[in-house]
This record gives structure tokens, C-alpha cells and sequence, in this order.
């Protein structure tokens, strides 16, 4: 890691490039972004106004918030989960 919001261009262990896709992105850390989302907020969440614990309204904001946070907080993680993806389902992908 760079900073919180930027990874090094290359590993500095083992000289891998890791670079975004062509849209400027990477392609791991919105999908597991939005999968830990669902689980861990949206879910919990939906079944505390279904069970009227909490009001809608307050329900939308808190899963909304509580998403935006939590992604925010992980970034660097998921950015490492992507990298170790490779590893795992796609060896065949890295330079050697």
C-alpha cells in the first residue's frame, strides 16, 4: 500500500504488476465490497425493520451510511483480497 487509497504499482516482493482494468478500476474490491455489504448490513438490517426494531427511514439511512463506511474501512483489505484472488483461482494469469 501507498496510502489507504492507493496500492504500489508493483509488489515490491515479487515485482508483480498490479494494475486497474480498462475502466479504471479494480475489477475485486466493488464485488467483494458489495457481497460483505449485503451480508453484514443490508440483510441485518432488512430483518431489523421487517421485525419493526427500527423505522424505514432510519433503516434506508443506517444501511446506506453503514455501507459507504464499512468499504471505506476495508479498502485496504479488499484491495489485498483481489491480489490474493489471483493467486488462488487464477495462477495461470501472473508473469512469472
Amino acid at each position: 500500500m501507498k496510502n489507504w487509497f492507493q496500492i504500489k504499482r508493483q509488489c515490491p516482493a515479487c515485482s508483480l504488476e498490479i494494475a486497474r482494468d480498462e475502466s479504471g478500476f479494480y475489477f475485486g474490491t466493488t464485488s467483494i465490497g458489495y457481497l460483505i455489504s449485503i451480508l453484514f448490513v443490508i440483510i441485518p438490517v432488512c430483518l431489523l425493520v421487517v421485525s419493526d426494531q427500527v423505522s424505514v427511514w432510519f433503516g434506508v439511512f443506517f444501511a446506506i451510511t453503514a455501507s459507504i463506511a464499512l468499504n471505506i474501512l476495508l479498502y485496504p483489505l479488499l484491495l489485498a483480497w483481489v491480489v490474493m484472488s489471483y493467486f488462488f483461482l487464477q495462477p495461470e494469469l501472473l508473469e512469472e
